[in-house]
């Protein structure tokens, strides 16, 4: 990590330093393998797709990483300065006891639980600003991210693109993670591996189960090369066989790689089964629900309030790259309604933009109304500093009519950590007809990223 990067020296999507006549040959591509280049992603929008792709230097790659492995780093320390167990953490969270599943409150806090994350990232006038920490297993995108990079790679090589600017994809983050599950549960060749996953949510196409199993399947055939027998289970398909052994359809579940979200769950017979299993030990879970513990917005909060206990240099990566940020009482709320352009009011353990209330973006009384109940939630809301995310320019084209659109849209990037690795590209590129706040429910663009030497 160097203090001194000066990270506003070029855009941070390098695609404005690339010469127009190249940039026109990229389009052209673009236009003709779109259609393969976004095959089967899950996106809320139906209208529009990205006809290029982001184009990131690898030094600020590489450096990206560096920040943002300080940073979740940062965040543990701010939690061990408070707590030892994920019961102690958890009540100081004011998080009710059984709303996060398989949680032991017992449980030490430590690195195992930074071993699974992506950062929301937005990028404010060159300069990159963590804004919420997702900390755990279910981090999601990163197969469909991973493959619309290597897409997009196979489309600029494919149309000879290479001769004019070299480029790569980032490293892979379905591998990385693979890595981080063979390491955190001390996996030998021939273990078996459940991926379990949830299929009643929200998320177009969740609840295609043959169609989503067939998604699947390269990412199966994937972890045999790191000798792992892996098969993929909805948490309804699990139960227990006569021996009280967890088991999907007949075969028996030995580690489990949890790929949901572990609050709010269905209750049915999978569920108490897993449940069961990882309360008496006899399975493993990548990675620990105590890690969502860590990514509540509190601690951003908590890392401010700690900021004179930190060394210079960590003072300084805090000032830079996290917007200062306060848990919401009502000695706030004078000052929050004055400044409400400059704010953004947060659920602190929600998550995919839920709640989240843009100060300029709103109506007054919807801001006071929002600070009102903020007050009520007794220190479950986050005030954060707004973010003007940076714009970019990107050419879309639409999925029916194949009409083409240039427009100046906010991003957000979201490098993955496994192992703590930095691996692949979460890129939310916002959609020209909705706000700021990049979610999918807001229709942005999923994609993934191509780095330039």
């Amino acid at each position: 990590m160097d203090l001194s990067y000066d990270w506003r020296t070029e855009p941070f999507d390098a695609w404005e330093k690339v010469p127009q006549a190249t940039r026109e040959k990229v389009i052209v591509a673009g236009h003709e393998d779109w259609k393969r280049v976004f095959d089967r992603v899950l996106t809320f929008n139906r209208s529009w797709r990205p006809l290029r792709p982001v184009l990131i230097d690898r030094g600020r790659y590489d450096e990206l990483g560096r920040v943002m492995d300080r940073l979740i780093g940062l965040v543990l320390e701010t939690a061990l300065r408070r707590a030892t167990t994920a019961g102690e953490l958890r009540k100081l969270l004011g998080t009710p006891d059984g709303l996060i599943e398989y949680l032991d409150d017992d449980e030490l806090l430590g690195e195992h639980l930074l071993q699974s994350g992506r950062p929301d990232v937005l990028i404010s006038e060159g300069i990159p600003k963590f804004v919420e920490f997702n900390l755990g297993s279910e981090v999601g995108c990163v197969w469909d991210t991973e493959g619309v990079s290597t897409r997009f790679l196979e489309m600029w090589r494919g149309h000879g693109l290479d001769s004019l600017l070299a480029v790569d994809a980032p490293p892979s983050p379905v591998d990385q993670r693979y890595r981080a599950i063979v390491d955190l549960l001390g996996l030998e060749p021939g273990s078996r591996l459940t991926m379990v996953l949830r299929t009643e949510g929200e998320y177009p196409g969740s609840d295609n189960i043959p169609a989503i199993l067939k998604l699947l399947d390269p990412f199966i055939e994937r972890g045999k090369a790191f000798g792992l027998d892996v098969d993929v289970a909805p948490v309804h398909w699990l139960s227990s066989d006569s021996d009280g052994r967890l088991v999907n359809q007949g075969r028996l579940v030995e580690s489990v790689f949890r790929l949901f979200v572990c609050t709010d769950m269905p209750q049915n017979e999978g569920q108490a089964a897993l449940k069961a299993a990882v309360s008496s030990g006899q399975s493993r879970l990548f990675t620990s629900s105590a890690g969502w513990l860590l990514a509540n917005k509190l601690l951003l909060a908590w890392l401010w309030d700690d900021l004179d206990l930190l060394s210079p240099d960590d003072q300084v990566l805090v000032r830079r790259h996290i917007p200062w940020s306060r848990v919401m009482t009502p000695e706030l709320v004078e000052a929050a309604t004055d400044r409400q352009a400059e704010l953004v009011l947060k659920p602190a353990d929600e998550y995919g933009g839920s709640g989240v209330l843009v100060g300029h973006e709103c109506p007054v009384d919807e801001w006071r109304a929002g600070l009102a109940e903020a007050v009520a939630g007794n220190g479950s809301f986050l005030l954060q500093d707004y973010v003007r995310p940076d714009r970019l320019t990107m050419d879309f084209v639409h999925v029916e009519t194949g009409e083409q659109l240039q427009a100046e849209v906010p991003y957000s990037v979201g490098q993955y950590t496994f192992g703590r690795q930095a691996a692949g590209c979460f890129l939310r590129v916002g959609s020209h007809e909705h706000g700021e706040v990049l979610n999918l429910k807001r229709a942005v663009h999923v994609t993934g990223p191509l780095l330039v030497e």
